[in-house]
């Protein structure tokens, strides 16, 4: 839909004399008016420029370069890109580049509680670096910002930059046609909001708290793919990558539908297969009460409210959110919403993507309208989804659940095959302390959302009130 808009000469003269209309048509100019008009209704109201909290060259984008990857961590570290940094686990089928290779390493490596934000392709997504980002090192598709603790908590500044207002002013910056894109030097003058100290002290506190949560969480989750592997015995895989090239022999399987292609017997999936048939007790996954269910392809009827609706992909972002919403009118709805408890993988996409990759449901996306791309997999008790959850992580459940895709250019499950898949399952105690734990890792991440939402709504009310 075309709009029009006008604009005054100074607010040319502000823009570095840009031309292109999208500029000044922006919500950015909205969330400007926002502060600005925040900032008169009190002289203790003040807005100082990102430059000024900022670090000593706190504020950069590290060079281009030639990447060279390699298949060993130990030559290297995990490369993340601004999709990566946005997942939930966002070190998890990120490539390796090689440390040798790489003549601005150093630039490239993150530091505790820097903000990082998306530059190239989608703009203005903001993260906290944790913990988990510090065994890896990032593209310069991202804007680095290091603020200077004598000057602004650098909770308190991610919470500004990743804010509404200041999403909503970075992207105003952008430029390309094709692939908007944007500069460090571009929000150098972004306006920060310096609110009462205690506020500012509470906000901060609450991001440093989110962070923590979602480290802890991570950590659980690690822990709980280590102790399931080590127990089946899967250790020191031969094939390290999916898409390894292997040579072998084997029979033809009657139970996985006398399939023909090689990667469903030999390679990467072998290494999983040699350890499950020895393991002593495996059932089939429905025998032992799972259930699986993958609903047809329909169109959507989308609708300014009603059931919101979320992408197979979006689930896995740190800060998962509704799109879109279905309307109250679309027919047989409830198959396609999830519900608290359940474990949901996506069945599309490249293996060394997203396809089998689970997620547990916590309430907050209990009711949420789903695409046909993700399979539910449910038991009546939801410690026994934990477990399932848990043992698809691993590396090991993983190569099982690829098993059942097919397909060369977007490989999909073979869902009523997949549903036919047999699992490790040991004695009661184990599976329900891995199971527990699953549990109450979401749970914290789900945690973790909350005081986020918290550290946002107290940076709103204060602005707007």
């Amino acid at each position: 839909m075309m709009r029009t808009v006008s604009a005054k000469a100074k607010e040319f003269d502000d823009s570095g004399l840009r031309l292109d209309a999208s500029y000044y048509a922006s919500t950015g100019v909205r969330a400007l008016n926002v502060l600005q008009t925040w900032q008169k209704k009190s002289k203790k109201n003040r807005l100082d420029q990102l430059k000024d909290v900022c670090a000593s060259e706190g504020l950069f984008i590290p060079g281009r370069f030639k990447r060279v990857y390699v298949t060993d961590v130990k030559h290297g570290a995990p490369y993340l890109t601004g999709g990566n940094i946005l997942q939930v686990d966002p070190l998890e089928g990120s490539r390796i580049l090689s440390r040798k290779y790489t003549l601005n390493w150093n630039e490239l490596l993150f530091q505790e509680k820097m903000t990082l934000i998306t530059c190239s392709g989608t703009i203005g997504n903001a993260v906290y670096v944790t913990n988990d980002f510090l065994a890896a090192i990032g593209s310069p598709d991202l804007i680095r910002v290091i603020a200077n603790p004598a000057k602004i908590l650098p909770g308190y500044l991610f919470a500004v930059l990743s804010s509404s207002f200041g999403r909503a002013i970075i992207q105003q910056k952008t430029y390309g046609a094709v692939i908007p894109h944007i500069e460090a030097h571009h929000i150098k003058d972004l306006p920060i909001p310096r609110l009462e100290s205690a506020i500012e002290e509470q906000i901060h506190q609450l991001i440093e708290q989110t962070a923590d949560l979602r480290v802890k969480a991570n950590d659980l989750l690690e822990k709980v793919k280590s102790q399931i592997e080590e127990h089946v015995g899967f250790k020191n895989p031969k094939h390290t990558f999916d898409h390894a090239f292997s040579v072998g022999t084997a029979k033809i399987d009657p139970s996985f539908g006398y399939r023909l292609d090689s990667f469903g017997y030999i390679g990467y999936v072998e290494d999983a297969l040699k350890v499950l048939r020895r393991y002593p007790n495996l059932q089939k996954a429905t025998d032992v009460g799972f259930t699986f269910f993958n609903p047809p392809i329909f169109k959507r009827m989308f609708a300014e409210s009603g059931y919101a609706y979320m992408s197979a992909v979006n689930f896995y972002n740190l800060h998962p959110r509704p799109e879109r919403y279905l309307s109250k009118l679309q027919p047989d709805v409830e198959q396609y919403l999830i519900r608290k408890g359940m474990v949901i993988i996506q069945n599309a996409g490249q293996r060394y993507g997203l396809i089998t990759k689970p997620l547990f449901i916590t309430e907050t996306l209990d009711g949420v309208a789903v695409t046909s791309d993700v399979v539910r997999i449910s038991h009546e008790d939801p410690i026994e989804n934990g477990y399932m959850c848990g043992l698809l992580s691993t590396n090991f459940g993983r190569r099982l659940a690829l098993r059942y895709s097919y397909g060369t250019s977007i490989p999909r499950l073979d869902v009523p095959k997949f549903s036919q898949i047999q699992i490790p399952y040991p004695e009661t105690t184990f599976r329900r302390k891995m199971g527990t734990t699953v549990v109450n890792a979401y749970e914290m991440r789900e945690r973790a959302n909350q005081l986020e939402d918290q550290a946002q709504a107290l940076l709103s009310d204060a602005l707007t009130a």
